[in-house]
């Protein structure tokens, strides 16, 4: 029988952090279609990364905000390898960034980009130092006492939020960048990631934006099979929803997603048909009431010699629905999102 933990999650579970994921090809670069422009609020941008040479950066620090970046690595051809780098911000503690929209450029042959910062003052910022870089599958590797900033896999992803919603940060304060390469090319490769922080009035800022992720471990697919699997997770509290959006990686084919409880308990919100599909927007953000939630299927076409199961490189699967949300109530408790199942 499935159970469904709906506390914050740690481990394999910390990728939930993330915005905006989508799934590694194992072909020399990412796909591009899809890479430009804001998911949600904010401006809407061009990508920098279209036609900048491979190994480079060509994204611009934003005019109100700054960017960090990290020193990178050189990946060697057929490597398959994730590291997790401490940065961290510009300016002193008493320096206060209220951000509503994030920019992330990527180096071609990245499988994903995760950035998360530590909260100021608590044991995981003490057990971090800007310049570090160790092996890591997640980039909880310093302490669990983090908190979400953005992430992606596409080239170049923007990120925004709808009015009054957005995120502080801390002049300082330290984050963790991870980064999951793999070099199908037959010549080494540069592993540098960047991230703009668009910064505004501190009024505009009135609602922190949280993510969730609900996940779904029992997935095992046998060779030369197509199945598709449903899982179903609700909310511990009342919470309104900007975004959703699928994670599969390139075996992954239709991705529903319906409501699930309430009143609108099985009516369909977005299908994606492809694993670089990956976001749904919603036209105005949806109230979804304590105990409430989404059902989600993921379906897979496995054409391997092996059984495809939940996890972490380029040659396994997964089946996750990430999502943007904020509380309808402005200065109401907040409790972490997040279910898995197995």
């Amino acid at each position: 029988m499935n159970t469904i933990d709906t506390t914050f999650l740690r481990g394999i579970a910390v990728v939930a952090l993330t915005l905006g994921l989508t799934a590694c090809t194992g072909d020399a670069s990412p796909p591009t279609s899809s890479s430009s422009g804001s998911s949600g609020g904010g401006t809407e941008l061009e990508d920098p990364q279209k036609d900048c040479p491979e190994g480079d950066i060509c994204m611009k620090p934003p005019a109100e905000g700054f960017q960090v970046s990290t020193l990178g690595d050189e990946i060697a051809p057929g490597q398959d390898v994730e590291y997790c780098e401490v940065v961290e911000l510009p300016g002193t503690k008493d320096d206060v960034y209220h951000v509503d929209q994030f920019e992330v450029a990527m180096t071609a042959h990245s499988h994903h980009l995760i950035v998360v910062a530590a909260i100021p003052g608590s044991a995981t910022e003490a057990a971090m130092t800007v310049g570090d870089k160790k092996k890591c599958f997640t980039p909880d590797v310093y302490g669990g006492e983090i908190m979400a900033v953005t992430g992606s896999q596409l080239p170049y992803h923007s990120e925004g939020y709808p009015a009054g919603v957005g995120k502080v940060f801390h002049g300082g304060q330290k984050l963790v960048f991870d980064y999951h390469y793999y070099n199908s090319s037959s010549k080494p490769v540069t592993a540098r990631g960047a991230v703009n922080f668009h910064v505004t009035k501190p009024e505009d800022v009135t609602r922190i934006a949280h993510s969730f992720g609900f996940y779904n471990f029992d997935i095992k697919t046998p060779p030369q099979t197509t199945k598709s699997f449903e899982a179903e997770c609700s909310f511990s509290h009342d919470v309104m929803v900007h975004k959703v959006t699928r994670h599969t990686h390139q075996w992954g084919r239709d991705f529903s997603v319906a409501y699930a409880g309430g009143a609108k308990d099985g009516e369909h919100i977005w299908t994606s048909p492809h694993y670089e599909e990956t976001d749904h927007v919603f036209v105005e953000p949806v109230l979804m009431p304590k105990g409430t939630g989404f059902r989600f299927s993921c379906e897979f076409e496995n054409d391997t010699a092996k059984t495809l199961k939940f996890g972490v490189t380029a040659a396994d699967e997964m089946c996750i629905l990430f999502g943007t949300w904020f509380s309808p109530v402005e200065g109401a408790v907040e409790e972490e999102q997040g279910c898995r199942l197995y």
